[in-house]
């Protein structure tokens, strides 16, 4: 893997911005415009939308942005350098190697793929052709994940034994596009959710994994009783790393419930846990609290605020136009995560343990 050699792409172009593209603009999709206007170093040149009822209400709102419906008709434009896939999970794959296969650098909304495999010829394909692809595993750029990170490195609490990740948040299908109730376009709390909590765990434990265990199920919303949703809806996971540490991954989308959105760190000496506020529910924040007294009470430190998605795509940017060796996801992190993910499920279809195979 990154056997070709490195290419540094040159901006000739008068102002030698960096151009970008949009490719989508669902759910989240349409906020990288704002995103892309803000960065800097970054020049918004178009934005791709097969369906026009999509596309609409972001036309209104930005009537000098064009906007198109073929998003191959993107990758053949000069003036774009790099393509922001925000798309359906099951379009990343096509959308990504054509993107990188044109010569273009792909920052590709998590997960990398529906599979690893998949992933790999992605990433493969931007090495043969000179580019970086990346994954947006966003959640890294969110102050609280930060903070639990700098805390781990900086040992004020002693050495880290172990966490419990959790997401359990209201599942609300009629919100949701139809493919998300589908377990094989990408579908499922799985890569919508338990990608986000793979990735947490693996930058602030290290990515070296090496066995995991799982139970997946459909227990909200059974398909037996709701044959138009066919994907996960709750499991628990079980990660042991090479160095001994070990973390559980709790996510469930839940009918009736509460909601719970962050982690909880065990140390030598103390704990800690960061939330992340998720919907308006009473009691919702994004917050980090502390324990190391013989007190058994919890310290609420402060939490910087931030726009996550302007400064993961501001990194990628510079990196882009530095002509980095990598870029600040590491390109092969999005496809560890997807193995990763991979192994849970195994482990859940056969009952055991799953050795990840690196």
């Amino acid at each position: 893997m990154f056997d070709a050699p490195q290419c540094v792409i040159t901006l000739e172009r008068e102002n030698e911005l960096v151009g970008v593209a949009v490719l989508g603009t669902g759910r989240i999709g349409g906020n990288y415009i704002d995103v892309v206007n803000n960065t800097p170093g970054a020049e918004l040149k178009v934005v791709a939308e097969q369906r026009p009822e999509a596309a609409a209400p972001w036309e209104d709102k930005y009537p000098d942005v064009e906007f198109v419906t073929d998003y191959k008709a993107v990758l053949e434009r000069d003036d774009v350098d790099v393509v922001i896939g925000t798309l359906p999970h099951w379009l990343h794959y096509q959308a990504g190697l054509d993107s990188a296969e044109a010569g273009k650098n792909v920052f590709m909304e998590k997960p990398l793929a529906l599979s690893s495999a998949e992933g790999l010829q992605m990433i493969d394909a931007a090495a043969a052709n000179g580019v970086k692809l990346m994954t947006a595993h966003t959640q890294r750029y969110y102050p609280a994940v930060q903070a639990m990170k700098k805390l781990v490195d900086s040992k004020r609490l002693g050495e880290l034994v172990m966490a419990h990740d959790m997401w359990h948040k209201p599942y609300e299908p009629w919100l949701r596009p139809p493919w998300m109730m589908i377990g094989s376009k990408g579908g499922g709390m799985g890569q919508m959710d338990g990608t986000h909590e793979i990735d947490r765990l693996m930058w602030i434990f290290g990515d070296d994994v090496e066995t995991v265990s799982a139970q997946i199920g459909q227990v909200t919303y059974p398909k037996s009783e709701h044959p138009e949703i066919d994907c996960d809806d709750t499991a628990m996971c079980f990660l042991r790393w090479k160095s001994g540490k070990v973390a559980t991954i709790s996510r469930m989308a839940w009918r009736v419930g509460a909601t719970e959105y962050g982690g909880d760190f065990f140390f030598t000496d103390g704990m800690a846990r960061f939330r992340l506020k998720y919907g308006s529910a009473e009691g919702q924040e994004t917050a980090l609290y502390i324990a190391d007294s013989t007190e058994g009470t919890w310290q609420k430190e402060e939490v910087r605020e931030n726009n996550p998605l302007l400064e993961e795509f501001t990194e990628f940017v510079a990196a882009i136009e530095r002509g980095d060796a990598d870029t600040p996801i590491p390109q092969e992190h999005g496809l560890r995560v997807l193995k990763v993910f991979e192994g849970t499920e195994e482990s859940a279809r056969t009952g055991r343990e799953v050795k990840i195979d690196w």
